[in-house]
């Protein structure tokens, strides 16, 4: 049957799909908007070159899809590639749940692809934040509200190893074929631009970052697509928003991990959003398991030493399948890194060791000097702390902790009054390898008191405290209250 309607000509098959929709010439025109008299003359073979817009036209109200709306417009002297763009704008199921804790975020990032300005919108934050899984509720929420279809690009694997699409969530087998497409067209994506044309069409470039081999969709490239399609929008993912476009940037940090009370009982309280990442992983690799009060609470205390990083959250709950929680939570303190990734992942250049490194990298050497001082510093602190603990002006301590913040090495703390920042729990882990050992500044403008650990450490202090992140903090955080304890 195939071969048979392959070997039709357009008018044989046109008027073939007509009869099997019990359809008349009069009521396909009313159906599609095309003319009767355009009908006529295609089903008798009088148009010669049909436009691709007419066709589509008739295939929409014919209702085809596949192979059958493909063999029509290859018979009409079109590309499949043009029948198949229904087919390959179809998001997977995982889109239509919103992620956790990101409200705001994916709220904003359809607020800009709304406008009529919004072309361009960068999804940025260190590796294993949630951009992808950002970026596919995003392409659901426009596509449920305006029927905008999506057409996904995956430059990491197009230029090799994965480091974008992890554990399990896979974008559309579509992905695949619009990943050759723009590979093939990279310099000017005219072949991409002729599919789009005028399509009201979103494109999603996910991973799109400067890798060792220059593998990234540029600038040239995207703005050559944007003005050959005046009706696309784009969504890049990137672990740095490109120069001065932080105006339609979407910066994404790591999730909150509050602790949160035992998940049993008539009325438990809502989990934390990492947590709930991380239940929503289990209730996947291990069905019908449910925390008792003493799981809840390492499981908690797990995501905030993991920093409520999704990506090294569902690592946990691969480990959960080997270890149960009390030893995971040990883990945690003592090996976070290790945690972090899979057990089917090399603990040495595993993907959380290639995400600090690859954000480390794109600060400057004082920046990461100034990194290095604050992970050895306790708690919290504030931009104006930094600048007279480090005797910094107030300038360069922002610049710099900006720079950290949009790297993801920093997040904010939620404080009363004050707009503070801690280091990442597993930034401090990787200091030995990531960042330089930091000297201890001595500047007038510093304050008269000098910092609690600096009073205490011993002639080995710099041994103990690469040992400290080397192997966790939580000890290293122990001694000090027990020694904070003692001076009091």
């Amino acid at each position: 049957m195939t071969a048979t309607i392959n070997a039709m000509s357009l008018g044989d098959l046109l008027q073939h799909y007509r009869g099997r929709a019990r359809l008349t010439q009069t009521e396909l025109a009313g159906l599609s908007a095309v003319s009767v008299r355009a009908i006529r003359n295609l089903e008798l073979g009088l148009a010669r070159n049909p436009r691709k817009e007419t066709i589509r036209l008739l295939a929409d109200a014919l209702r085809l899809g596949g192979g059958r709306r493909a063999a029509l417009f290859v018979a009409a002297g079109l590309r499949a590639d043009d029948a198949s763009f229904e087919v390959l704008s179809v998001l997977p199921a995982v889109a239509a749940t919103r992620p956790h804790g990101r409200g705001a975020e994916l709220e904003r990032t359809v607020g800009m692809l709304r406008r009529p300005t919004g072309r361009v919108v960068t999804v940025a934050g260190l590796g294993g934040c949630g951009k992808t899984r950002l970026a596919l509720a995003a392409a659901h929420i426009l596509h449920t509200e305006t029927g905008v279809p999506t057409l996904w690009m995956s430059v990491s694997r197009a230029a090799g190893p994965d480091t974008g699409i992890h554990d399990g969530l896979q974008v559309a087998p579509a992905a695949v074929w619009m990943e050759g497409l723009l590979a093939r067209t990279r310099g000017a994506g005219t072949e991409a631009a002729r599919l789009v044309g005028d399509r009201d069409v979103l494109l999603v470039i996910d991973g799109n970052d400067t890798t060792p081999d220059g593998d990234r969709v540029s600038r040239a490239t995207m703005d050559a697509l944007l003005a050959e399609c005046p009706r696309l929008r784009v969504v890049e993912t990137a672990r740095t928003a490109r120069d001065r476009e932080q105006d339609r940037t979407v910066q994404l940090g790591p999730l909150h991990a509050h602790d949160v009370d035992a998940l049993d009982g008539p009325h438990p309280a809502p989990p934390s959003p990492a947590l709930a990442v991380l239940l929503d992983r289990i209730a996947v690799l291990r069905p019908g398991y449910r925390p008792d009060a003493g799981d809840a609470a390492a499981l908690g205390e797990i995501c905030s030493l993991l920093d409520g990083l999704p990506r090294a959250l569902e690592s946990v709950a691969s480990w959960l399948v080997l270890c149960p929680p009390d030893e995971l939570v040990s883990m945690a303190r003592s090996e976070p890194l290790l945690l972090a990734a899979p057990p089917c992942d090399t603990a040495a250049g595993s993907w959380i060791d290639r995400a600090l490194a690859q954000a480390v990298a794109e600060l400057t050497p004082d920046q990461r000097t100034l990194l290095a001082q604050l992970a050895d510093l306790d708690g919290h602190w504030t931009v104006e702390q930094v600048a007279l603990r480090l005797g910094l002006s107030r300038a360069s301590a922002a610049v710099a902790v900006q720079a950290m913040l949009h790297q993801g090495l920093v997040r904010r703390e939620h404080t009363d009054r004050r707009i503070a920042f801690s280091v990442l729990n597993l930034v401090r882990a990787a200091c030995p390898s990531v960042l330089p050992h930091p000297a201890t500044p001595s500047h007038p403008s510093m304050p008269s008191q000098p910092s609690q650990r600096q009073e205490e450490a011993p002639h080995d202090g710099a041994d103990h405290r690469r040992d400290t992140r080397r192997f966790g903090t939580a000890a290293g955080v122990l001694r000090d209250r027990s020694r904070r304890g003692h001076a009091a």
